[in-house]
Order: structure tokens, then sequence, then C-alpha cells
């Protein structure tokens, strides 16, 4: 059973935050949008310096579970520079992330990708504070801004 994993780096540069029942899963769906839309991965991710999570999206991501799921297929598929009119290719890599029958519906690749893009997301939030957040309003200000600077990048 893969799971998502939040670097405890990462966990503790959040911890002033006041954020939901799952702070933790917060704080690993702000690193993966940083790094889905920085296009950036960190391979290095491992078990002792990552926090174990949860299998699955916890409520208030659940709703928006295919969505975020079809965004980190997107950025994956432009990453390995899959032709989408490739069908082959395209359901060769697609089926190689997507398990209909998990908890969080990613295959153990999926989800082991997923977490690459977490915590390289908390690089580029690291390249992009100046500090640890303090207050939630003014870290979702300068983390929308730094996403749209991101996205015009890529």
């Amino acid at each position: 059973m893969a799971t998502f994993r939040l670097r405890n780096k990462a966990k503790e540069w959040f911890k002033k935050l006041s954020l939901s029942k799952s702070p933790d899963f917060d704080a690993y769906y702000f690193c993966l949008m940083a790094g889905l839309t920085a296009g950036t991965t960190d391979p290095n991710v491992s078990t002792s310096t990552t926090s174990e999570l949860v299998d699955y999206f916890p409520d208030r991501y659940g709703k928006d579970r295919e969505l975020i799921i079809a965004y980190f297929l997107s950025r994956e598929l432009r990453k390995l520079r899959v032709d989408l009119s490739e069908r082959e290719a395209l359901n060769r890599t697609v089926s190689s992330l997507v398990d209909p029958q998990s908890n969080s519906r990613l295959s153990e690749a999926g989800v082991k990708r997923m977490n690459e893009y977490a915590a390289g997301g908390y690089d580029v939030l690291l390249q992009h504070f100046d500090s640890p957040p303090q207050h939630l309003e003014t870290f979702l200000i300068q983390f929308i801004t730094t996403l749209r600077a991101l996205d015009l990048e890529a």
C-alpha cells in the first residue's frame, strides 16, 4: 500500500499555520501544487526524511481527487514528452500511474511520483519564501502569486 509522504522539514516549516483537521495533508497539498506547477521533483524521497500520511485523499480533497490527479497526469505526460495522439504510449503511461482500485486511485508508482513532486515543491517554496509562513492569510496571497509566476515560466 503506497501512502502520501510529507518531508519532515516541510511539516516543521508549515507548523505555525492554522490549517484544517488534516494539517499535514494541507502542507502536502501546498508542496504538491508548487511542485506540479514548477514541474519540479525530488526523486530522493525516503522514509527516513518523510512522514507517512494517508493512502487516500482526505475529506476536503476527496471531492477534487480527480482534478488533482488530472493535473498530476498532465504534468507528468508533459514531462515525459508523451505525444497525446500516440494512444498506446498515452495508455501505457497513464496505466502505470493510475489504479482505479486503490484508495487514492493512483498506483504505487503514481503515489511515489506524486510524492516526488511534493518534495520538489517544498524546495520551490523555500526558494520563493524568505521564511516559514506565520499566518495563513498572508501565506495564501504569496502562494498564489508564486504559482502564477511559476505557471508563466513553465
